[in-house]
């Protein structure tokens, strides 16, 4: 009997042949949601935030069965009887730390999802250490960022842990090292008052980080009628939280700027990346998105063609085929580079940024940008604005993408509510960057 694409419990099958009264009424959906609940373990060493946690999920209690552990070892002890779709710990524990219990998870029990939970102090040390955990959170934890993670987290999975993607990334063997610099200015950012003048520091100790803030805060975008030169002034225009966005790109961009594909160049990228995350800020102004969205949303919007680099730098051979077959086969870049590599460029880059563990928003947006409809969210998110970016970047830089352009997928934005905004929303757009210039 099938049973939404799984082998139907034993029980289930009995009482379904047996029985036919049981396969109508409320009994039969009482039970499948009870048999299709995933299961979640929360660890932590304070006994009142096992407490909590539940509280937290408790809009999603028919979705997600929820149990605590109280420290590593009697995490180690639980998971030896049973299996959890998804264990979320605390970083910082006596006697196991997290990374300690997610190293032995990863070992023990692979097939179930890791959550870390940190200060962002933490993080740094928790991504030198790339595959103990498939995402982090940061403390204090907001219900809201643990609600939409958990929602995001098995499409993701299912996505990033592909197997055609994972050897994909098995042969990239240079990849751009982890953004230190980017976590520093997180963490000022999140005190209670950010100082300019300690992101401006930051900033002057990556030359390449200062000089891209610099371009951009002298770029059309500002309209200024000064030149800036030093980087307290960048930060002062271009604002504390796109610093943050811009010290993530400008470090992942550093290394391909000698890049030397064939008919490609970063610099080409970097532009039609800073042309797209000035589209989505205006996208995300005028559904009226908070700070952290919008940043998230535009930190992608800059990132979503890093895997063409990664491919171009790694696999130059391969990538010039995947170009040459774009053009003359009048296939997007994606689906060229399913032809030739086995998995989209984005899903590439997104696997990068998921290991870094990049907010689940972000790595959405990367990810499915050129498909959004593989999303399960069907409300306005960073996605819906990366993906919109990509499709306006196109018209408004007409004739300049290599290969086939990405349509939108209006089924999706029928169902997030936006489809009928999109001819005023270009027109909107194309007039403010006429304006920037």
């Amino acid at each position: 009997m099938p049973f939404y694409g799984r082998a139907a419990p034993d029980g289930l099958v009995f009482l379904w042949s047996c029985f036919p009264g049981f396969r109508s009424g409320g009994f039969v959906l009482w039970l499948i949601k009870f048999i299709m609940k995933k299961s979640i373990l929360f660890v932590d060493d304070d006994p009142l935030l096992l407490e909590v946690y539940p509280l937290m999920l408790d809009e999603m209690a028919d979705r997600w069965e929820v149990s605590g552990a109280e420290g590593g070892e009697k995490a180690l002890e639980i998971l030896s009887r049973r299996k959890f779709d998804v264990v979320v710990s605390d970083m910082r524990m006596p006697r196991m730390s997290g990374i300690q219990l997610m190293n032995e998870i990863r070992r023990l029990h692979p097939q179930s999802s890791r959550i870390i939970i940190s200060g962002i102090g933490d993080q740094e040390e928790i991504a030198r250490s790339l595959e103990t955990t498939h995402q982090f959170l940061s403390k204090p934890v907001k219900a809201s960022d643990l609600v939409a993670t958990l929602s995001r987290i098995g499409k993701l999975d299912s996505l990033l842990l592909d197997e055609k993607l994972k050897t994909l990334a098995g042969r990239l063997n240079s990849l751009p090292s982890f953004p230190s610099v980017y976590f520093r200015i997180t963490k000022e950012l999140n005190e209670e008052n950010p100082s300019l003048e300690n992101i401006a520091d930051l900033t002057l100790q990556d030359p390449a980080l200062t000089a891209k803030m610099l371009q951009v805060a002298n770029s059309a975008a500002f309209g200024l009628p000064d030149k800036v030169t030093n980087p307290l002034d960048a930060v002062q225009f271009i604002g504390l939280n796109a610093v943050r966005s811009i010290a993530l790109s400008a470090h992942v961009f550093r290394d391909f700027e000698n890049l030397d594909v064939r008919g490609f160049s970063a610099l080409q990228v970097w532009n039609e990346a800073v042309l797209s995350a000035r589209i989505v800020r205006h996208i995300m102004r005028l559904q009226q998105q908070d700070s952290s969205e919008t940043e998230d949303a535009c930190t992608a919007a800059l990132l979503r063609n890093v895997g063409i680099l990664m491919l171009a730098k790694n696999l130059p051979k391969e990538f010039e085929n995947m170009v040459h077959l774009a053009e003359s086969g009048g296939l997007s870049l994606a689906e060229a580079s399913r032809q030739v590599f086995g998995a989209c460029h984005a899903s590439a880059a997104a696997y990068l940024f998921g290991l870094w563990g990049l907010s689940a928003p972000m790595v959405e947006a990367v990810a499915l940008h050129l498909q959004p409809g593989e999303s399960e969210n069907r409300s306005f998110s960073p996605l819906t604005a990366v993906h919109l970016g990509h499709v306006f970047g196109q018209e408004l830089a007409r004739g300049k993408q290599t290969g086939k352009p990405l349509k939108p997928d209006m089924d999706y934005l029928r169902e997030v509510g936006v489809a009928d905004h999109l001819d005023s929303w270009l027109e909107q757009i194309r007039g403010n960057l006429a304006t920037e210039r």
